[in-house]
């Protein structure tokens, strides 16, 4: 039997499980519907292979079954980013689901192509772009055709992109593409398409871009001890706003030893509110509908309007009042590698942080056994927006085709089926069975993922951060509590203008 039935019985045993808890506890009873209801809506029922959908009822890609005797004992080398920061490529079966769907996701390819798969791994995250850059170049340059597929940390390919290291994966040649196809993010492809060009893309493709989605973590211990209403009622009616989460905040602080009261020196073993740091204030930000970068009315990127609204204004005073004028939060600075939020909430020791959805099971699950939380989408600025928005870790995987490629139609024909595979595969098994159902406890947080997950927003100015402005205008901001946004954003615009005229004639030839 194939694993990914394992996966799909296992989740509708778990859902059945959690249908009959809940029945059977009176108090939840009006919400039990709710979670199944939200499960369903993404895994589809088994045993429909009716039209284009196969035997769990997933939705098949458009490949010809012939390919695997086109291709049959093909080679492919796939360069990867080997700090990637949860495993996406290559696994054994173990036991464990997530990288067992891996194992098998690998082996669906191998068999609908008739092809071996070879990764060969660099280190290519934040800290080895331009290492990673320069390899790729060296190899594309001189036509070695090292490798076939490129799978690197987002901000790394994008820069192979500008340095035009890669092939336009809109080119009549890349036939087998469909992007059509619920396995790719359209709003990625839309923002990521200059003059007409993609020259990567990403989706259901990547387990990372799964774990790295901003989500809002409630510590339920402490919203019983203030006798604080569940705030995923207010994410119902619209109303978890910043006002509202500021709002819920307040009274939470004691010192470390419990003891409420103010505190001339707060300290990071201390109660909070709210407790953050550098890269972690990004979702306030996205949160409020602004973006660095948009494009105009003839595709060209410009910087947007939004960069220097009145919302991103607000949005900063919000944040520093609350940060610096007040005992109910605190930054903890610009070294997130200590990651004094994730700890302390892991403790018990804060109502509210704002994390990608890894924490649950990378922080929570695997350092504290905590369980004690539920999920919610980070709050929007005010209850007339319509939307709550949520921002994508930058450590998710862009995949790409090399520019020295000699087979583009084979290249898009096994990129295609990696993502496809990877939607029936290994998403079941990443978002349904682990960050919905083992690392939730209540019976609203799989319905609050499915939320935040539709509701994920991409800029391409933080895309192309590394040939823009960068992502720190409003980080640095935030950590200078005597900031204010207008002159600082005016400025940035003002070289982004000039910087955005470079950017669209490296797109031009």
């Amino acid at each position: 039997m194939k694993l990914h039935f394992r996966i799909l019985a296992a989740l509708a045993a778990l859902l059945m499980l959690v249908s009959v808890v809940a029945c059977g506890d009176t108090g939840n009873s009006d919400t039990t519907s709710d979670t199944v209801a939200s499960a369903d809506s993404t895994i589809p029922e088994s045993g429909n292979t009716d039209g284009n959908l196969d035997e769990n009822g997933f939705l098949r890609d458009n490949l010809p079954a012939d390919l695997k005797d086109k291709y049959n004992g093909k080679h492919v080398t796939v360069l990867c980013w080997n700090d990637v920061e949860h495993e996406e490529f290559e696994a054994a079966a173990d036991g464990d689901n997530v990288l067992n769907s891996i194992y098998e996701r690998n082996e669906a390819v191998q068999t609908q192509l008739g092809v071996e798969i070879e990764y060969i791994r660099v280190d290519g995250d934040s800290g080895f772009k331009n290492q990673w850059n320069s390899y790729v170049g060296k190899n594309v340059s001189v036509n070695e055709h090292a490798f076939d597929i490129i799978a690197g940390y987002s901000l790394s390919v994008a820069l192979n992109a500008t340095s035009g290291y890669l092939y336009n994966m809109l080119d009549e040649d890349c036939k087998y593409l469909d992007f059509d196809m619920p396995w790719w993010s359209s709003l990625l492809l839309s923002q990521a398409t200059i003059n007409n060009k993609l020259y990567f893309a990403s989706g259901d493709i990547s387990r990372n871009a799964l774990e790295m989605m901003y989500v809002c973590y409630c510590n339920t211990q402490l919203l019983a001890m203030h006798n604080l209403e569940n705030p995923q009622t207010f994410v119902e009616s619209g109303d978890w706003t910043y006002e509202k989460f500021i709002e819920m905040c307040q009274g939470i602080y004691a010192e470390a030893d419990g003891i409420p009261g103010k505190s001339a020196s707060k300290t990071e073993s201390d109660f909070f509110g709210y407790m953050t740091a550098q890269i972690h204030v990004d979702p306030w930000f996205y949160g409020c509908g602004a973006t660095i970068c948009e494009k105009n009315a003839d595709g060209v990127v410009v910087p947007s309007e939004s960069f220097t609204s009145e919302r991103v204004i607000n949005t900063l005073n919000m944040l520093q009042t609350l940060l610096y004028n007040s005992d109910d939060a605190i930054y903890t600075g610009n070294d997130t590698a200590k990651v004094f939020h994730q700890r302390a909430f892991g403790a018990g020791k804060v109502l509210f942080i704002m994390d990608r959805a890894r924490v649950s099971h990378k922080i929570l699950a695997a350092e504290y056994g905590f369980q004690d939380f539920v999920i919610l989408p980070c709050p929007k600025y005010d209850k007339d927006q319509k939307n709550y928005i949520t921002v994508m870790g930058n450590p998710f995987t862009l995949y790409a085709i090399p520019k020295d490629t000699t087979d583009p139609e084979f290249a898009s024909a096994f990129i295609e089926s990696f993502a496809s595979q990877g939607y029936r595969i290994v998403t079941p098994a990443v978002f349904e069975l682990s960050l919905k159902t083992r690392y939730t406890f209540d019976n609203l947080s799989s319905k609050m993922y499915d939320m935040i997950r539709e509701n994920v927003t991409y800029d391409v100015g933080r895309i192309f951060s590394s040939d823009l402005i960068g992502q720190s205008t409003f980080r640095d901001a935030v950590a200078d509590e005597n900031s204010a946004w207008t002159s600082k954003a005016e400025a940035k615009v003002k070289q982004l203008k000039t910087l955005c005229t470079k950017f669209a004639d490296k797109f031009a030839d």
